[in-house]
């Protein structure tokens, strides 16, 4: 197995998260990550944290309960960061304090405007970001790191840093690779295989079968449980749709299960713990939601809608979905619609 490692550049509003920089910082470490960053900003800094968010494998937001210093524009650095490492389509990942308004008085804006522009940005990464986890204590932060960080290595799988003393290695399995790849070429005569055309389609009352993970809260404590879930395609179809009536980035399969789940979990995870009081962080497994996204295609439920302005691909319920919600053939399946804040 390669020694890799990964660059990644960390923003922050200034000296006052610096307990939760060193908590950050010292996890990342501890995972095998480079972390970057600049803790204090000047104009002239900009295009040296510019170069590093160019050259990091991913963009860590650490958000407290200040917006923080501000560049002559008016916008904050750290909004300028997150704004820079968008356009770069940098994968960015968000770590934000639970209740900032339970954080001490010194560590707030000191005027009424620089308050609304942290809840204005606040909002924003909570509407625009894919990964956004809470935490309240330096303790939470570590184990939201331990836990996601992983995650984004699945999702958003990047080159790295590989050891020199490991390029042979890499070098050896790129020709292993290159051979397995003449050699199924060779196989389907280079044909072109359409990955739905070996997916049969499902009926409405077919069950989907997937795992999720959550934390359970019980007397003070939490725990990840990994819960087993069936639903039938009627209730996916249910909790989707609305959200895709209009072009809508394919992240949002995510967000919108992920909301879903973290809605309806804490009975599923009373079965495991039967005081549990509350829940969160609920995450679909990757493949599941992958499998769920091709089937949906597959059954001419969705489809793509071209890109956005940041190049992000769009999906939209077809008109055959759109139709069956608004049928009554749902009705015998349909789930609880719980609002949908995107």
């Amino acid at each position: 197995m390669l020694d890799k490692r990964y660059q990644v550049f960390i923003t922050t509003s200034g000296s006052e998260m610096q307990p939760e920089r060193i908590v950050l910082s010292q996890t990342l470490v501890g995972m095998g990550f480079f972390s970057w960053g600049l803790e204090q900003r000047t104009p002239l800094s900009t295009a040296f944290a510019r170069r590093q968010i160019d050259d990091c494998d991913y963009v860590v937001i650490l958000l407290g309960s200040q917006y923080g210093e501000q560049s002559v524009s008016g916008v904050g650095y750290m909004h300028l960061e997150y704004i820079y490492a968008v356009t770069k389509q940098k994968p960015v990942i968000v770590f934000m304090h639970s209740d900032p308004e339970a954080r001490d008085p010194s560590l707030h804006d000191a005027t009424p405007q620089l308050r609304e522009k942290f809840q204005e940005f606040r909002k924003l990464l909570q509407t625009d970001v894919d990964q956004v986890f809470s935490y309240r204590t330096l303790r939470d932060l570590e184990m939201a790191v331990r836990l996601n960080m992983p995650q984004m290595l699945e999702r958003y799988p990047v080159t790295g840093w590989v050891r020199p003393q490991n390029s042979q290695s890499l070098h050896d399995e790129i020709d292993q690779l290159k051979a397995k790849n003449r050699q199924l070429e060779a196989e389907v005569g280079n044909r072109q295989v359409d990955p739905f055309l070996s997916l049969p389609k499902v009926s409405m009352h077919e069950v989907f079968s997937f795992e999720y993970r959550l934390h359970a809260y019980q007397d003070g404590n939490f725990k990840e449980l990994k819960i087993q879930k069936q639903l039938t395609w009627a209730q996916l179809l249910s909790v989707l749709g609305s959200t895709f009536v209009n072009p809508t980035p394919e992240e949002f399969f995510s967000k919108r299960m992920n909301e879903y789940l973290n809605e309806v979990g804490l009975e599923d995870a009373r079965i495991q713990m039967p005081r549990a009081h509350a829940v969160a962080r609920a995450q679909m497994n990757i493949r599941a939601l992958h499998s769920l996204k091709m089937q949906m295609r597959q059954n001419d439920w969705i489809m793509p809608s071209g890109r956005d302005d940041r190049q992000r691909m769009l999906w939209q319920i077809t008109n055959k979905a759109s139709k069956l919600m608004d049928s009554n053939l749902l009705d015998a399946d349909r789930i609880t619609q719980f609002k949908s804040a995107y």
